[in-house]
């Protein structure tokens, strides 16, 4: 063997022992950046064979991104995630260990969706459920609502209403009613006080069944996992839309190999209820379920690359598991997903998410249309914005935000056009491009909101002069049109007129424009400098402040049917309570927020929280003045 093969294969075994001659192996975990702090105080452990180093994402959507990219190794996700990394290289990707309940350490899945009735009603098939009393967890939500609607559906029981004047979610609504006698499907039909209240007038019968039906809302006795099988047994039900956990809790029955607890009703017979199967023949509770569909664990993903050395990664994460359950920061550990009630269970053999989904048969829950036939057109002007929208889109529509979004790439001026002649539904607009013009043929249906306290403020030390007020310059935040906006209006009532590519920054000087979310950062003995040029206490901002800030909109075209605009106002609004700011699963996906290094305000504004209704009024904004501040 020649001198430089020898010297290979040595080099080989010295790299494929790695930890056992001294080195350590390092894995690199993807997380979002909101959370990066708390995995590195977590997972630091120097004395470790095995080290796992902490990469911070923008969010979830680019974890995974990174973790097929082989900037990262491995990524913690929910059922949800595993979709979109199915969609993106299903064959690259692979879960080997899974966040699991102490009471079901052994369960395949997190929940199976069961259908639960009377034996004595002899049902015999699916179509035997109309007309019945049925009870469900509530509106919107998976056992109770979206697994029975789509496989119902599929099985041709439940039919979607065809009335074209109805919202697509009222369709939804009045088949459900048509199809069952009377319910109790708890919950906020519309996020509009109004609408909710009509609807569940019209559709009265789908509140009868619950505990106070004038309310049909949470709390109710009969509405979640345990109440919708008190609605059947206790309140005359037929049917109850649940897990296979919580029956076996009602009853008594063993959970997960562990003994069998004392029944939540000890007055309720097991040999009088069944689960009802998709063929429909039934099966005693005492046995194996005949599930509709599970809902995947969470679980740790990674790449091809550690498919040969995933068990010491686990044996890692597994020491890291247990001491975070210990650890002093409960809050850090709860946002990487440590809970006392459960443990991590590795599998001897990871599994694709494609193959995983399609095996709990939640492939077919995420993927349902809903009452929603076509797609959201959003015509975007650039490349980067087309980037965000697909990523948005990947997103939302994993997570039941419908309708599906399609991005449509075309220059800013060929976006207005095409959505005035319907080649598009929506078009996002900055404030300074929603000069009467441009807008011709369209209408705004929302626009950004910020946070409370969010407001553009003029900041000086204590003690400035007047003559200084009037003279001095102002730094701020040129990237930021928010910013902008408010020294130009600043500028205008110091009777310094300037026009936005006039306007420069000057560093470290006197008076800056910054949010009121930054003032504690600034120091102290600061004042406001409000429009009248007047000082007062930091703590005014709300009505000292220089915000003049005509937020971005959504804009579609003018004569849009009032359906269609309700479909487009619905998606906006979804995506920003899934993602806007603040919101439980904006770690999955960043709507408001820097998409990408030096990327500013992409589509929408990164300080933006949420939308809301149409509203051009922003601390008393006067839109043609806006436009004449900005040179319009």
């Amino acid at each position: 063997m020649s001198l430089p093969i020898v010297l290979s294969v040595a080099l080989l075994l010295l790299i494929g022992t790695g930890s056992s001659n001294g080195q350590k192996e390092t894995f690199k975990l993807c997380v979002p950046h909101q959370i990066i702090d708390a995995c590195r105080e977590l997972m630091v452990k120097p004395d470790a064979a095995v080290q796992v180093e902490c990469i911070a994402g923008r969010d979830r959507m680019e974890c995974l991104e990174k973790v097929n990219a082989r900037q990262a190794d491995f990524v913690a996700v929910d059922p949800e995630d595993m979709y979109v990394a199915y969609h993106m290289a299903n064959q690259d990707f692979s879960i080997f260990t899974e966040f699991r309940t102490q009471d079901e350490p052994k369960a395949e899945f997190r929940y199976e969706g069961i259908i639960l009735v009377r034996k004595s009603d002899n049902f015999r098939s699916l179509a035997d459920l109309s007309g019945k009393k049925s009870c469900h967890t509530g509106y919107g939500r998976n056992v109770g609502y979206k697994i029975p609607i789509t496989k119902l559906k599929a099985a041709g029981v439940f039919k979607l209403a065809k009335d074209p004047e109805l919202s697509p979610f009222e369709k939804e609504l009045k088949g459900l009613s048509d199809l069952f006698g009377s319910s109790c499907l708890v919950g906020k039909y519309s996020p509009n006080d109004e609408v909710n209240r009509l609807l569940k007038k019209r559709y009265s019968n789908l509140c009868a069944l619950c505990e106070r039906p004038e309310v049909c809302d949470y709390p109710d006795k009969y509405s979640g996992y345990d109440g919708a099988i008190r609605c059947l047994v206790e309140n005359n039900g037929d049917v109850a839309f649940t897990k296979v956990i919580y029956v076996n809790k009602y009853f008594g029955l063993p959970i997960g190999g562990a003994p069998a607890q004392p029944a939540l009703n000890p007055k309720a017979r097991t040999e009088d209820y069944v689960y009802l199967c998709e063929d429909g023949s039934t099966r005693p509770i005492t046995g194996p379920a005949c599930s509709w569909a599970q809902r995947p664990w969470q679980g740790y993903m990674g790449n091809g690359d550690i498919n040969n050395r995933f068990q010491r990664l686990q044996k890692r994460l597994q020491q890291f598991y247990e001491d975070a359950k210990n650890s002093a920061n409960s809050d850090k550990a709860a946002k990487m997903w440590v809970d006392r009630k459960n443990l991590l269970v590795d599998r001897e053999v990871p599994v694709q998410p494609g193959d995983h989904l399609n095996r709990a048969q939640y492939k077919d829950v995420i993927e349902r249309d809903g009452p929603f036939e076509n797609k959201l057109k959003l015509c975007v002007a650039s490349q980067l914005e087309k980037d965000k929208c697909e990523v948005m889109g990947r997103a939302a529509y994993s997570r039941d935000v419908r309708p599906e979004l399609e991005c449509v790439l075309k220059g800013k001026d060929s976006c207005i056009g095409a959505v005035r002649r319907g080649e598009a539904d929506v078009v996002v607009l900055k404030g300074e491009n929603q000069h009467a013009s441009t807008t011709e043929g369209l209408k705004s249906i929302l626009f950004e909101k910020y946070d409370e306290g969010d407001m553009m403020v003029a900041i000086a030390d204590s003690g400035i002069s007047r003559d200084q007020i009037l003279k001095a310059p102002l730094e701020f935040d040129a990237s930021d049109p928010r910013a902008v906006s408010a020294a130009l209006f600043f500028n205008d009532k110091r009777q310094k007129k300037s026009c936005p590519n006039k306007l420069t920054s000057s560093p470290n000087a006197s008076i800056k424009i910054v949010s009121a979310q930054d003032l504690t950062r600034l120091g102290a003995n600061k004042v406001l400098i409000c429009p009248s040029l007047e000082q007062e206490p930091i703590g005014n901002f709300a009505t000292c402040n220089v915000d003049y800030t005509l937020p971005t909109g959504i804009y579609v075209r003018k004569d849009i049917t009032g359906q269609l605009e309700d479909n487009i106002a619905h998606a906006f609004v979804a995506l920003s309570e899934k993602f806007g700011h603040g919101a439980k699963t904006e770690v999955v996906f960043e709507m408001f927020g820097e998409f990408k290094p030096g990327a500013k305000n992409v589509l929408f504004h990164d300080r933006a929280a949420k939308f809301g209704t149409a509203d051009n009024k922003v601390s008393g904004l006067d839109p043609t003045n806006y436009k004449r501040l900005m040179c319009l």
